[in-house]
């Protein structure tokens, strides 16, 4: 048995709240910042690839430029590919849905004519007469709400926009500003930062080109499962799904409910259904023993509790980009908390 000592002096102590405190301005300011943040994030995993770029004396400028029209190049192929399908699926669904409600109402009037609760259109109305006051301010409340919603859109949209402006900035000066940055940090905190910057910098890299093979391959089986079991939509549920799988859960949720659901409402049977339910236990199969395994495996390192825990706080403070670097910034925090509090020279081995 290995007992292990904690320093919890002054220091440690002020560093602790400091970093609470540092989270809460995160949160207060997220709107502001989720903007920068993400740009940073994609500059980082660029990065690599403009130094190789620059080592065949390619400027780094230019370099940068070339990756802009190279992703662009690639997002316009598969949109071009893409949408034609989406937009077929989209049209069969606006086209389906008079029918999907109309069995509907039939569902509903089948459980309620079962119950005897006979409902007349005249009571209906009457019902309706009853609460028009409530409903009218509903219906404002609603309206002021989607009115908002909708002038927050805007202004994200807005904000969104500058981030490849930002991307370009921050790869054109990541290398100096990292060296600045590392050299601040430990000036400041007395504290040798490199090494775990090291480290991360190898968590993160192996954790996102495993996490970016599984969703394409997640995008795969989860389409075939579908086509297979006739669920039409199939190729824009599991595209969406496997995308979405970079967050972990994320993908296999939205795509499963959405699944059944579409199962249901265009067969009205229990088969299809089930069949969704199957292949999506088989997919997951697949994917918990051998493919996540494979090519993630256990780089971080965390407890279930942790990673549950780390996706919901992400989520909270920076939305979708949040969770999907919660996990990679939660490991690389336990890499930095067992080195630093941890004194391996007052660990003491004790035999059982």
């Amino acid at each position: 048995m290995k007992l292990v000592n904690i320093q919890l002096d002054l220091k440690n102590v002020l560093i602790i709240l400091g970093s609470l405190l540092l989270i809460f301005l995160i949160f207060k300011i997220q709107g502001i910042l989720a903007p920068f943040a993400i740009s940073f994030f994609i500059a980082y995993l660029l990065d690599p690839l403009v130094d190789k770029m620059e080592q065949y004396r390619i400027g780094r400028s230019f370099a940068i430029l070339l990756i802009f029209l190279l992703v662009g190049g690639i997002i316009s192929v598969l949109l071009i590919f893409l949408l034609p399908v989406i937009y077929r699926e989209i049209a069969f669904l606006i086209d389906k849905l008079p029918h999907y409600f109309g069995q509907l109402v039939e569902l509903i009037q089948k459980y309620t004519h079962s119950d005897g609760l006979e409902l007349t259109y005249q009571e209906v109305v009457n019902f309706l007469k009853g609460k028009a006051g409530k409903i009218s301010s509903m219906f404002f409340q609603t309206f002021a709400s989607v009115y908002s919603s909708v002038s927050g859109f805007v202004g994200q949209i807005v904000s969104y926009s500058l981030v490849p402006i930002l991307i370009f900035y921050f790869l054109r000066d990541f290398d100096r500003l990292m060296a600045k940055g590392l050299d601040l940090a430990e000036q400041k905190f007395s504290f040798d930062i490199k090494p775990h910057a090291k480290e991360f910098n190898s968590i993160l890299s192996r954790y996102f080109r495993g996490q970016l093979a599984v969703s394409l391959i997640l995008a795969v089986l989860y389409t075939t499962a579908l086509l297979i079991s006739g669920i039409k939509g199939a190729v824009g549920i599991g595209v969406i799904s496997g995308i979405l799988s970079i967050v972990p859960y994320l993908g296999f949720i939205i795509g499963f409910v959405t699944s059944l659901i579409a199962a249901y409402f265009q067969y009205f049977d229990l088969w299809h259904p089930l069949y969704v339910v199957i292949g999506f236990t088989i997919v997951q199969f697949l994917e918990s023993n051998f493919i996540t395994p494979k090519l993630v495996g256990g780089s971080l390192g965390l407890h279930p509790t942790a990673v549950i825990f780390s996706l919901i706080l992400g989520g909270y403070l920076l939305g979708i980009a949040g969770m999907i670097i919660s996990l990679p910034v939660a490991a690389f925090i336990k890499v930095v908390l067992m080195n630093y509090f941890y004194s391996p020279g007052d660990a003491v081995r004790r035999d059982e």
